[in-house]
């Protein structure tokens, strides 16, 4: 099995199973009621999301590295690069935890940092970004943390519980990033 490691966490392809774990995780709400993740897509079944598997495994996106977030033996989360441009060498990251009992555990921060020191430094990509709503101050203080800059505001730019939200615009750059990786060798 190929993977990243991070120090509490190893990034790994996604197998089969993941497919009913993740779906399984979307199927029961957080505190507040709402679903975990996917806020934007409508639900689907666990037949639809093993058929998107097969299709990701036999044409693959070569602009997108989809990654399992495993802690403990068990997968807690996803993280995903895509739109990766190798001319200009960016790209975006996305994250997500599963499910509320694991998170604020530093399983996100760990699989943030590890997915860039690899980008960086075995993909010689040159900036990340990413987007977060601007009232998840849990994920805008971990982006922060890893030198992620706020670049500007997508006003209104996602509709969500009956109201248009706003997204924050984070980056990194790869010598940003390395200024806070805590002396940890490039």
């Amino acid at each position: 099995m190929a993977w990243i490691a991070g120090d509490r966490v190893v990034l790994r392809a996604w197998e089969r199973e993941d497919v009913q774990t993740c779906w399984e995780a979307a199927q029961n709400a957080d505190a507040s009621g709402q679903r975990l993740r996917d806020w934007h897509e409508p639900p689907r079944s666990l037949y639809q999301r093993e058929q998107e598997f097969e299709t990701f495994q036999t044409d693959a996106d070569p602009s997108v590295v989809r990654m399992i977030i495993e802690a403990d033996g068990r997968a807690v989360g996803d993280i995903d690069l895509f739109h990766i441009e190798t001319r200009d060498r960016n790209a975006l990251v996305g994250l997500g935890i599963w499910r509320a009992e694991d998170r604020d555990r530093g399983y996100g921060t760990d699989a943030v940092r590890a997915v860039l020191r690899w980008a960086f430094r075995h993909l010689n990509l040159r900036r990340i970004e990413l987007s977060v709503e601007p009232g998840n101050t849990r994920a805008v203080h971990v982006y922060k943390k890893l030198g992620f800059i706020i670049e500007g505001c997508r006003r209104e730019h996602h509709y969500d519980d009956g109201c248009y939200r706003d997204d924050l615009i984070m980056a990194v750059l790869h010598r940003e990033f390395e200024a806070t990786d805590n002396g940890a060798a490039p």
